[in-house]
């Protein structure tokens, strides 16, 4: 039960960040859709008390919810995601224009749907604030739905959600009674609501759609590399000086990019499975043609030995919207493990998806992780990673000589994400002959 503290806590928090927020809202009240519009005034400042506010809200519904609200609001997500996909499935949004509105009967025309259904559909929307009626007998995009129109990514992920991860998530129960077979022991929750024996990565390599879904979605629902990079921008760059920085697996020029305008005497390669094709050895044209000097692009195999050998900082996120596994992070490490023997200085940044401990991180946070583990499971069978397995892996990983050791531990601001300090450590006496008996009894 929430204590009456808690509440008063939670009650004084919201109030600030409401106050926060109505100050960088327009106060005339001629706002025409029910959704705020933010200023672009500190619009940082605005965009945190506006998730402050949806992390409290978040919360007091989580501890004051009876049975009845909680089941309420699972049928009501249900239907809003149902009502979502019949709204792409019949291309309604786009067929509404971005500011004003049209007519029921004008849009039901156009996409060939029945004119009452579509009202029933978009008022169960309307409770979400996706898409409003201004009056009766039209629509309107309210600037959430419209959101799905500018950027076509938002309605991807929502179909991936309805049309794969959704049908695969309520087969869960069935591939884990399934898998207490031999035969059937690599059947996941995908391939048993789709019924295939095609595995999830490898339908996504072969249909571009379901791709360009799944990579949407990942943006949206799983993806921390925002975090990762709020965490880098906090090392000290600046004392390296010139020294090099190696983006290994990376999955743009982005970050470095970044990097390269805060810290001009550092120089970056970064390595990718399939560099853009223009690329040619540099980033790109434009804004970015300044820092081309400075940022080389190699194409690298996942797990191939590491050819830079004099860089100052390797850099390893993993963030690809795929599975991390404890096989491709220990096949990445031993891949540098000659490097860091060879260069002693060097330290290589680690921080692939992890989950929290437990009650450690905020509860949405938390949410967020334990949805992307859940999603990896249903989808490919693949579990998320806990900070104790990934020091172990880490930990054995070496050779005659030492072995990889943890330095350093960064945590980003809201506790999400993970940097952890890699270094090669040569062995003791004593700690050779553990290690020998630790590879011994394993």
């Amino acid at each position: 039960m929430t204590s009456s503290i808690q509440l008063e806590t939670w009650a004084n928090d919201l109030a600030i960040a409401a106050k926060t927020l109505s100050d960088h809202c327009p106060g005339d009240g001629t706002a025409s859709t029910p959704n705020l519009a933010i200023t672009n005034v500190a619009p940082g400042k605005a965009d945190r008390a506006r998730r402050n506010i949806l992390s409290i809200a978040n919360r007091l519904q989580t501890q004051l919810a009876e049975p009845v609200e909680f089941i309420q609001h699972l049928a009501s997500q249900n239907q809003l995601l149902a009502c979502l996909k019949w709204l792409g499935e019949f291309q309604v949004l786009a067929c509404i224009p971005l500011s004003g509105s049209i007519p029921v009967k004008e849009v039901a025309d156009m996409v060939v749907a029945p004119e009452t259904q579509l009202c029933r559909v978009v008022r169960m929307t309307a409770t979400a604030g996706f898409l409003h009626e201004p009056r009766p007998g039209h629509i309107a995009h309210t600037a959430l739905s419209a959101s799905f129109v500018t950027n076509l990514s938002f309605l991807d992920a929502t179909m991936f959600l309805a049309e794969t991860a959704a049908p695969a998530a309520l087969h869960m129960a069935t591939a884990t009674q399934r898998q207490g077979h031999l035969e059937s022991s690599s059947d996941t929750a995908y391939s048993i609501a789709f019924n295939t024996s095609q595995p999830f990565l490898s339908a996504c390599a072969e249909r571009t759609r379901l791709q360009r879904q799944w990579s949407a979605y990942h943006r949206c629902a799983g993806d921390m590399d925002d975090s990762v990079t709020e965490l880098l921008g906090r090392l000290s760059w600046r004392s390296l000086g010139s020294a090099c920085v190696v983006d290994v697996c990376a999955p743009s020029t982005e970050a470095a990019m970044a990097l390269a305008e805060m810290y001009p005497a550092l120089h970056f390669i970064v390595q990718m499975i399939e560099p853009p094709q223009n690329s040619n050895g540099t980033v790109g044209t434009g804004k970015a043609e300044g820092l081309s000097r400075r940022i080389t692009v190699q194409k690298r195999l996942p797990a191939a030995i590491q050819v830079v050998k004099d860089a100052a900082v390797y850099i390893l996120r993993l963030t690809l919207p795929s599975p991390t596994s404890p096989t491709q992070i220990l096949g990445e490490l031993k891949a540098h493990l000659g490097m860091l023997r060879g260069n002693a200085s060097a330290t290589l940044i680690l921080a692939p998806p992890l989950l929290p401990e437990p009650g450690t991180v905020d509860p949405d946070v938390e949410a967020m992780a334990r949805l992307g583990d859940l999603s990896r499971l249903q989808l490919t069978n693949e579990c998320g990673l806990e900070l104790d397995k990934l020091t172990e892996i880490i930990n054995s990983v070496h050779d005659s000589k030492g072995q990889l050791v943890v330095v350093n531990q960064l945590r980003s601001r809201n506790n999400a994400t993970t940097a952890l300090g890699v270094r090669y450590q040569p062995f003791t006496d004593d700690s050779a002959n553990q290690t020998a008996r630790d590879a011994e009894s394993n």
